[in-house]
């Protein structure tokens, strides 16, 4: 990759090397001709830091040098008010991914095909599926599953593969699986064609004990510059209402740097930053720029608005000892000794695993039928059910067979015993959405974020 200095020129700046931004920059280098910059916030050699390829080191990523670790508003209710920090996100080439999600998850076809409401017909499913699968290419290197899911990985540069399965975790997955199939549910390893519904292994971006990102979509383009541990403070924008280029705050010494694009600027930042460099650039609700004394150059009162997240609640249970990989990965001693050695040796066991083998998609109508807010609610829907009226599953269950300190940060690790960490996630929340807002002028100071969870009472029926 090629250095850069203050005052140059590409063809197109691409501001936030996350997962967007560098499938954008990726496509956008097929073109030899075109000279492409990435702006990142973070670190850029990711694919060098152990602590993130190693699987099992996930756990340890939150608040780490790789963490925005946004203090974030969850939610705000005239009975309950609830503020936390750190909520992790990405803050390294690769985005989010890098550091706190890496199953391999294609979504449902029905709220896929809702997007054509907002972007075309393109957006929906059928156009899409095949990018989704153009970007990876699939492994089953023990041939444990049907050949037909080579299709999820058309050859591009993501590596994936269903989760390893280490022997040590024999027990706790027959045990989660038999538990679930007790409740009525099936076992379904095909949830990648459109429908979500049952138990899944999972696949995973990880392969041979390597975990992979969307670094590897610009690694070796000469026409691609990454400039990293660099901050965005301000789009360049001429008279005619055109972006120009972006005013950056540079490495280590702090001071400001102008770069300039031929062709095209894009913002991909992530859904926080994002809007936060929109408003410091004079785009976003009037209200807001004349507060910190930002010149108005489009007043667009969307700009930081209609942000919908899906809320995730984990919980812990302590199980009998050996089903669960704490003495494996948490406590020095003799299994975790040969944990270490086992990784270092073949690069498999439980250092190589992500820990998120068995991921549940359910759904409870049943249940919710007997709650008279959701009967209310759900009658007023002309009788669909308004978390998922398409068909798509209540809640995404992640089974993680250790005490998930991610998860659990304000508990001290237990010194003794082994757990389980389930988290259930809510796929389609009902509740207003939320919002990003500035709390400065300052490009260094963290957006004002309101994710406005479970402010609607339909969220107590799944409770």
């Amino acid at each position: 990759m090629q250095k850069s200095k203050n005052g140059d020129h590409f063809d197109f700046i691409v501001v936030g090397g996350g997962t967007a931004g560098n499938v954008v920059a990726g496509r956008l280098a097929e073109n030899p001709d075109a000279s492409i910059l990435v702006i990142e916030a973070g670190r850029g050699d990711t694919e060098n830091v152990d602590m993130i390829t190693n699987p099992s080191s996930a756990m340890d990523l939150r608040g780490s040098d790789y963490d925005w670790a946004y203090k974030t508003t969850m939610v705000r209710r005239d009975d309950y008010e609830r503020i936390e920090k750190p909520n992790t996100r990405g803050k390294v080439l690769g985005g989010s991914p890098s550091i706190n999600y890496f199953t391999w998850v294609p979504g449902c076809k029905s709220t896929f095909n809702k997007w054509a409401e907002f972007g075309g017909e393109e957006w929906s499913w059928d156009p899409l599926l095949h990018y989704l699968r153009k970007s990876a290419t699939y492994h089953d290197d023990p041939g444990l599953y049907s050949p037909e899911f080579e299709r999820l990985g058309l050859g591009g540069p993501l590596d994936i593969s269903h989760a390893e399965l280490p022997g040590e975790l024999d027990d706790f997955r027959k045990r989660v699986t038999s538990a679930w199939e007790s409740r009525g549910y099936k076992v379904e390893d095909n949830i990648y064609d459109g429908e979500m519904n049952g138990l899944a292994h999972c696949c995973d971006t990880i392969y041979r004990g390597y975990r992979t990102g969307s670094y590897l979509f610009i690694k070796d383009k000469s026409s691609v510059t990454v400039l990293d541990n660099t901050y965005s403070k301000k789009l360049l924008i001429d008279a005619d209402r055109q972006v120009k280029g972006v005013s950056v705050i540079g490495p280590n010494t702090g001071q400001e740097q102008t770069f300039y694009a031929t062709r095209e600027v894009v913002i991909s930042q992530g859904v926080y930053e994002s809007p936060k460099l929109l408003m410091l650039s004079g785009i976003g609700p009037k209200t807001q720029l004349t507060r910190y004394g930002i010149d108005t150059l489009v007043d667009s009162r969307h700009v930081g608005q209609n942000m919908v997240d899906h809320p995730g609640v984990p919980f812990v249970l302590r199980v009998k000892d050996g089903y669960g990989t704490d003495d494996h990965l948490l406590r020095k001693g003799a299994k975790f000794d040969a944990a270490v050695k086992h990784y270092e040796d073949s690069k498999s066991g439980p250092k190589a695993s992500g820990l998120l083998e068995l991921v549940g998609f359910p759904r409870i109508d049943e249940y919710l039928e007997k709650d008279p807010v959701y009967r209310e609610r759900k009658a007023a829907n002309g009788g669909k059910d308004p978390f998922s009226p398409e068909g798509q599953p209540h809640f995404e269950l992640e089974f993680v067979a250790m005490f998930g300190s991610a998860f659990q940060w304000h508990h001290l690790v237990p010194k003794e015993g082994n757990y389980i960490t389930v988290v259930v996630d809510l796929v389609r929340p009902a509740s207003s959405p939320g919002e990003v807002t500035l709390q400065s002028n300052d490009p260094l100071v963290q957006p004002a974020i309101n994710l406005n969870f479970f402010a609607d009472d339909r969220h107590h029926c799944c409770a």
